[in-house]
């Protein structure tokens, strides 16, 4: 399988950003792939799924497909394919999946402005109409705040995580979508939250250490060995007090060579 490390930094890149890949097999091959994935130290999910080709109606192997936040597909090609070109486009207009249900007239507002990302307000307006007489109208209303507050509870635990581990680079970054999407007190919260942690001496060193590492990973193409290993080290010394220096240091082992049977 001589595309999964192409698969796998790519992962690595956008796993961050809501980009997840996930290899599908079928159940009677999914031990196989699993033996292979754990034996060459690959960090990819697999999912076991019966007569997965003819599900997907792959016409080749590999075969590869972009599915959206509603779960339309909105790419399919080889995976060699899949390119930051292709997936910044993607993460342009990222946004929730689009409400799965037809909701009660006077909750058109609230959807109105989910659709179109104001969360905030849509979250207000719905909030409004909680305790509404309607039994019907109330419980669209409550599963609308519940959708919401999920997703506002996702940015609260991927900050959380990322003050946690050090990552303060991360931590702006879901700060500010967090801001983008929730125009009310939380969104502005998260906004003046972001602008602290972009002013810290720890925003700048992560950074810095985030854009080295993508570099230092380039370098290391090719060497092996000693070089290889002063080449982490350099890095570790100049970016140790990041957690970016952790990531550096599993980049220490030369990597497996893929099947050569190219499966």
């Amino acid at each position: 399988m001589r595309f999964l490390p192409h698969l796998v930094q790519v992962n690595e890149k956008y796993r961050d950003k809501g980009v997840e890949i996930i290899m599908a097999t079928d159940v009677d091959k999914a031990d196989a792939l699993e033996k292979f994935i754990a034996e060459k130290g690959l960090k990819l999910g697999v999912a076991r799924v019966p007569d997965v080709y003819k599900l997907v109606k792959a016409s080749g192997y590999p075969t590869s497909y972009g599915i959206d936040v509603d779960g339309k597909c909105i790419w399919r090609g080889h995976p060699q394919g899949l390119n930051d070109a292709l997936v910044d486009t993607w993460l342009k207009d990222m946004r929730a999946p689009s409400l799965p249900r037809e909701l009660a007239a006077p909750l058109a507002s609230a959807a109105q402005n989910y659709d179109a990302g104001r969360y905030g307000s849509a979250l207000e307006a719905a909030s409004k109409l909680l305790k509404h007489k309607d039994d019907k109208l109330k419980a669209d209303a409550q599963y609308v705040v519940d959708v919401l507050q999920g997703r506002a509870d996702m940015y609260k635990a991927a900050a959380e995580l990322f003050k946690k581990e050090g990552y303060h680079d991360k931590l702006a970054d879901v700060l500010e979508l967090a801001a983008k999407e929730f125009d009310d007190d939380f969104g502005k919260d998260c906004g003046k939250d972001a602008k602290k942690v972009k002013g810290t001496k720890a925003y700048k060193a992560c950074t810095e250490a985030r854009e080295a590492l993508a570099k230092l990973k380039e370098t290391l193409k090719g060497k092996k060995g000693e070089d290889r290993a002063k080449a982490v080290d350099k890095f570790k010394k100049e970016h140790g007090d990041t957690p970016y220096a952790k990531e550096a240091e599993e980049l220490r082992a030369e990597p497996k060579e893929p099947a050569k049977d190219g499966h």
